[in-house]
């Protein structure tokens, strides 16, 4: 056995855990959404001219409030200085798959009949690229089953609402990839787009058809498979719309919410950065995450990020000082452990990878992938027995894990 090579050969089992990629499994399950979809609640914006033509169309999205229209502000606001009028429509049905589920459904809010006048700008939030309008006269939309629910979970299939573009149709469905919190703001939602499409602004619905979070623009560059998307304030939006806006035809054009770019706060920062997944987008995404540390602090969230962009790019020993940093601050967190033990075992400190995956190990136990490295680790420092005490323990866990081990160290 050469040790070093096998110890490399076992190092990806690690990041799998936590790799932005689609697998063939999801891309087998993609499908279109089920049911009835989130379409009575989908509007048309346009803006007008002082002669009527048409110098904006993008998505809105009617709340369960009457009146009450929201607009991704990086998509409403350009051109905002040539608008004369500001008009709400009910979207046309898309094209494709999901229109036969739309066609079960109203198509425009309950009682909106055409085009009804958006009068006020009630809150402009670009840290989440929304406004939220007021438009009398539009009824309240029936936005899915009522009740509290709990917050999506890795796994759960969303629905997501987004401006047409070739063949894409307007709603698509989505999967929730992962959850990632942020020092003193909101979370990040990253979401999987099984059919490839990419998604720019848009909307984030439940699979029961209530509004889950505000979609990020994304940065050039992104991959299409995913999204960013942050969670709607409704109690922000609720504050808001209690209070007198400012008129859209009165205030004055330089006044006007101008377009936005959400990417200076902390999560948007965070947001653009797990949207570059390209080997050749390294260190456009460690700036990010450097910008985004430098204004929330440093959080194991952002070190665990760095550290696997370190470790990808062949910047190991950087790699596990982000690793060891996540560890300290949080000493609980099974990942920083594991990633920080592989990675010292890629350059040869075998004594020092087993204390680590043996920490991970006093954490999940039950975890394969960690007693599969342990056991390299463990072999590569000449402790053969220990090594096969846990190639043992593994065969309990993973069968399949544990021929590859056997099959490395010739157990």
């Amino acid at each position: 056995m050469r040790p070093n090579r096998a110890f490399m050969l076992g190092a990806g089992v690690a990041f799998v855990l936590s790799s932005p990629c689609l697998d063939a499994a999801d891309a087998a399950s993609a499908g279109t959404v089920q049911g009835p979809g989130p379409l009575s609640c989908v509007l048309e914006l346009s803006g007008r001219d002082a002669s009527g033509n048409t110098v904006l169309q993008t998505l809105a999205y009617a709340l369960d409030r009457p009146g009450l229209v929201l607009a991704s502000l990086s998509t409403a606001s350009p051109g905002m200085s040539r608008w004369q009028r500001l008009l709400a429509a009910p979207d046309p049905l898309p094209s494709g798959p999901a229109a036969d589920a739309g066609a079960r459904t109203s198509g425009r809010p309950a009682g909106a009949a055409g085009e009804v006048e958006v009068t006020e700008v009630l809150l402009v939030d670009p840290g989440r690229d929304l406004m939220l309008l007021r438009a009398p006269g539009l009824s309240a939309c029936e936005a899915g089953v009522p009740g509290a629910l709990p917050p999506p979970a890795a796994g759960d299939t969303l629905i997501g609402i987004r401006n047409r573009d070739g063949y894409r149709s307007r709603v698509y469905r989505a999967l929730l990839d992962r959850t990632f919190p942020t020092r003193g703001g909101p979370d990040v939602l990253r979401i999987r787009i099984p059919d490839g499409g990419g998604a720019g602004s848009g909307f984030l619905l439940d699979s029961r058809r209530r509004l889950v979070g505000s979609i990020l623009p994304p940065p050039p560059g992104a991959d299409r498979l995913f999204a960013c998307a942050l969670p709607i304030d409704r109690g922000e939006i609720d504050a808001a719309a209690a209070r007198p806006g400012r008129p859209l035809v009165s205030t004055p054009a330089e006044d006007r919410p101008q377009e936005s770019d959400p990417s200076p706060t902390p999560a948007g920062l965070l947001a653009q950065a797990l949207l570059l997944t390209r080997d050749d987008q390294a260190d456009r995404a460690l700036r990010l995450l450097d910008e985004a540390a430098r204004l929330a602090g440093e959080s194991d969230v952002l070190l665990m990020e760095r550290g696997a962009w370190h470790f990808r790019i062949g910047r190991t020993e950087t790699a596990i000082q982000d690793f060891a940093r996540a560890a300290a601050l949080n000493p609980r967190l099974f990942l920083a452990h594991l990633n920080m033990g592989v990675a010292l075992g890629t350059i040869g400190r075998y004594a020092e990878a087993a204390d680590a995956l043996t920490r991970a190990i006093s954490i999940d136990s039950d975890n394969a992938p960690a007693r599969y490295h342990l056991a390299l680790a463990l072999a590569a420092a000449q402790h053969l027995d220990r090594a096969r005490r846990e190639y043992e323990r593994l065969q309990v866990l993973d069968a399949g894990l544990a021929r590859d081990l056997g099959a490395l160290l010739k157990f």
